[in-house]
């Protein structure tokens, strides 16, 4: 058995009593569970335990080459009041969630990520209303994880080169440009900027593209069109 901390990211039916629950591990990283029992109304596992990413300490298994672990115990870390109860942070967690699934490997350990998502989560939990390019400045960060961080270099120049991940004069097909780009800079610099909800739109679209570029699809993401749709 291994404890470790996690952030839970989706879970599903598994039985009539049982799920299937991705979990951001801190020990191992991204790992499947069973979790047995957990639809039982006598259930200690409570299936409120499972919403995207609550911080939870658990005990479960670690056995190499299986695909599947499953958990003997698991509990939350800290009440998310605010996050669980606010339905714009709900609908933030459930795009970081649902991003986390298409970039983490599988069982591929990442400290640093943890922390730096984990740190988000407490972030999102404090009081007060999220800024509305929250989700952008998210994936601009979580980029530096990944190993594909745009360069802050040469900001005044033209256009950002999506696929070199550096600002230029030189036009190239993949790039982010005229207005967009100085909104991109203003993203970069975490500057208070009032991007208006069409132009954010289009800087998704232009992160989506970037990430695909360095091997990350995170195209139909279910989630962003909802928390825009509670900010227009």
């Amino acid at each position: 058995m291994e404890s470790t901390k996690g952030i839970v990211l989706h879970y599903y039916k598994y039985s009539e009593s049982s799920v299937i629950v991705k979990i951001f591990t801190e020990e191992s990283g991204l790992q499947t569970y069973v979790l047995k029992g957990v639809r039982n109304k006598k259930s200690k596992n409570k299936v409120n335990l499972l919403q995207a990413l609550n911080l939870v300490n658990m005990e479960a298994s670690n056995i190499s080459k299986r695909n599947i672990q499953y958990i003997k115990e698991i509990r939350s870390e800290i009440a998310l009041i605010e996050l669980m109860g606010n339905i714009s942070k709900r609908f933030m967690s459930m795009f970081i969630a649902e991003i986390l699934l298409k970039v983490l490997t599988e069982s591929e350990e990442d400290k640093n990520m943890f922390k730096y998502i984990e740190n988000i989560i407490l972030l999102i939990n404090k009081k007060g209303e999220l800024n509305k390019n929250f989700s952008l400045i998210f994936l601009l960060k979580l980029s530096k994880y990944l190993g594909f961080p745009p360069s802050t270099i040469n900001s005044e120049k033209e256009v950002f080169d999506l696929e070199n991940s550096c600002f230029t004069n030189q036009s190239n097909y993949y790039n982010i440009s005229g207005e967009n780009k100085n909104y991109f800079v203003s993203l970069l610099k975490e500057e208070e900027e009032d991007i208006p909800h069409k132009n954010r739109k289009e800087l998704l679209q232009s992160l989506q593209k970037y990430y695909k570029l360095h091997h990350y699809n995170i195209d139909k993401l279910r989630s962003y069109e909802v928390i825009e749709s509670l900010r227009i």
